[in-house]
């Protein structure tokens, strides 16, 4: 009798043992990216301790406390509404189409009024959607309108098929450069005095061949100046191995990364004369296996040096220090910050005003906002279950912002969300959190004003659109969609300072300076200026900060190149701009401020 007879039909105990094994992991796996709630029978274990959000949101709705922060959507009047995206193919969508949407936020002619970059992508129909727009720059007139001007930039012929859009000052002349992140592509601009230049070539920066048999998916790109040389380093974001060409790399069960390869994202060094070199290797950020979406560069271990975080997509998320010796270690795992979600936008800042730069990034429907609190000894908390983020489960995120919006000196979190692709989409809505200043958030999205909130978005950068001290919101969205605007409108008689750095010795755009700033009240707000975060998509580098009904006592600003100025008798409800000052250390309102 052969040896299955002899087992009687029974399963082996080293069968059970495995299959077991194997059952476990997959539950740990469905925990891990969609928690425990969403689970078949861990449901009834466990019962949310929680406010259910739709009891939230109707409760945020009935809101009226002074505190509260409010939008007006201009958008129809802007003149936003000449640009629109492709739809995406309903009978055959591609990774391309769903993936790409991010917006750069930048004044490229100098004139004071920052300008918007807008992500686009062809169409895929077989009936091509003549009304869809390429990627476009569009310039803020100063009066709440734009006008498109890409033609006139220079920047009507863009390679490959856009992602993420990136505007620094790479060659410190002061002036926004671009560097448009494309699959099949990636190109760097630069910017002439309102025209830009194709100089990809011959900056180092052409990327053909450098990802094996398959064209460069990048996604996004965050810049800092990893080695404190005075000059703006370049990291490119690059996601998967996907052929344009091949037809069953398409339909709607090829939209998902687990099908395809990751590709190693690039680390560029500005070697300062207006070229970079490929440090990827020697450095150690490839994000090897990481199926890259978003990084963003912030120093948290408060050292002065810029470190980098990594998002992906059914990955480990990756968090690398800056060794200060042009190499960095892979530090996640030690921080516990490498969680394996479908993590799509990242960003860092201050968010419970403990002097310690936290984390959060966005996941797809069921696995929530994750926030990270930073305890400021190399080691992160898991904060999103008792900081009231938990209502961000209902919706697939995507671009991120930490911002102030009602100027009471607490952070406050908006989350740019939408399907990864659905003909009739029903997790669409933006979400909006105020921050309680007591390391809890609480979700308001049905009382921050009368607007449409049920677009596919992608992309979120902050913007002052009229130069008034009010941060907005500005969201690119997808599969036929067109940008919003939406215009601050709260009001109330909260104080504010609105902060402009040029760096000297350190690089023009004054990337990673940190800036601490002391009110009347003994509240203390740290801000640090970043390039690149959310999702594929850059936000201003004007700092806000809200002073609630105090002053502005002290503030104290540590340049990258390791110089401190200290700030008194700061004027109040103003927008400054200050200078490096070669000294280590000046007192009181220099001449580089004004």
């Amino acid at each position: 009798m052969d040896e299955q007879l002899n087992n009687t039909g029974k399963l082996s105990t080293r069968v059970k043992v495995l299959g077991s094994l194997f059952l476990f992991a997959q539950i740990l796996l469905a925990i891990n990216n969609y928690g425990p709630h969403q689970v078949p029978g861990l449901k009834l274990i466990f019962d949310e301790p929680w406010i259910p959000a739709e009891e939230t949101i109707l409760q945020a709705a009935l809101m009226t406390d002074s505190d509260m922060f409010t939008f007006e959507d201009i958008t129809e009047n802007s003149g936003l509404l000449t640009f629109k995206r492709a739809k995406v193919n309903e009978s055959n969508p591609s990774y391309l189409e769903v993936m790409g949407g991010g917006v750069a936020v930048g004044d490229v002619d100098g004139n004071g009024y920052e300008d918007l970059f807008f992500i686009s992508m062809p169409s895929f129909n077989e009936d091509h959607d003549e009304s869809a727009s390429p990627s476009s720059l569009f310039k803020n007139m100063g009066n709440g309108t734009f006008v498109d001007f890409t033609e006139a930039a220079g920047l009507s012929s863009i390679k490959g098929y856009a992602q993420g859009a990136l505007f620094f000052d790479y060659n410190n002349n002061g002036r926004q450069d671009l560097y448009i992140a494309a699959y099949g592509g990636g190109q760097l601009f630069r910017n002439d005095g309102g025209t830009f230049t194709d100089v990809t070539d011959e900056s180092g920066l052409n990327l053909d061949g450098l990802c094996g048999d398959y064209p460069c998916f990048s996604a996004a790109a965050s810049t800092a100046d990893f080695n404190r040389n005075g000059h703006l380093d370049l990291f490119i974001v690059n996601n998967v191995d996907w052929d344009v060409t091949n037809p069953a790399h398409y339909g709607e069960r090829q939209l998902f990364p687990a099908f395809f390869r990751a590709q190693e994202s690039f680390l560029f060094r500005n070697n300062g004369d207006g070229t970079f070199t490929n440090v990827t290797e020697e450095t150690g950020v490839n994000n090897e296996g990481g199926k890259g979406l978003s990084a963003v560069w912030f120093d948290f271990n408060n050292n002065g040096w810029p470190d980098l975080y990594v998002a992906n997509d059914l990955t480990r998320n990756r968090l690398y220090l800056n060794n200060r010796d042009g190499t960095f270690t892979e530090f996640a795992t030690a921080a516990r910050v490498n969680e394996v979600k479908s993590s799509m936008g990242v960003n860092a800042a201050d968010f419970n005003s403990n002097g310690h730069l936290d984390l959060v990034t966005t996941n797809l429907e069921g696995s929530k906002i994750s926030l990270f609190r930073n305890y400021g000894d190399l080691r992160f908390d898991y904060a999103t279950n008792y900081s009231g983020l938990n209502p961000s489960r209902r919706s697939s995120g995507w671009g991120i912002e930490f911002v102030d919006l009602n100027l009471n000196g607490h952070l406050d979190l908006v989350m740019a969300a939408g399907p990864v692709w659905d003909i009739q989409p029903t997790d669409a809505e933006n979400l909006f959190f105020k921050n309680n200043g007591n390391s809890r958030y609480e979700d308001v999205t049905l009382s921050t004003g009368d607007f449409r909130n049920n677009d596919v978005s992608r992309g979120l950068a902050v913007v002052d659109i009229l130069n008034n001290g009010l941060p907005d919101l500005v969201f690119s969205n997808i599969d036929g969609g067109q940008p919003q605007l939406l215009m601050n409108s709260t009001r109330n008689d909260n104080g504010w300072l609105k902060l402009t750095l040029e760096g000297t010795a350190s690089n023009r755009d004054a990337v990673g300076a940190r800036v601490e700033l002391e009110r009347s009240d003994g509240h203390f707000i740290i801000r640090e200026v970043k390039a690149g975060a959310s999702y594929q998509s850059t936000s201003t580098k004007t700092l806000f900060f809200g002073l609630a009904d105090a002053r502005a006592e002290k503030l104290t600003i540590r340049w990258p190149s390791g110089h401190i100025q200290i700030h008194e008798n700061i004027p109040f409800n103003a927008a400054i701009h200050i200078e490096e000052e070669e000294e280590s250390l000046v007192d009181g309102l220099s001449s580089g401020s004004g």
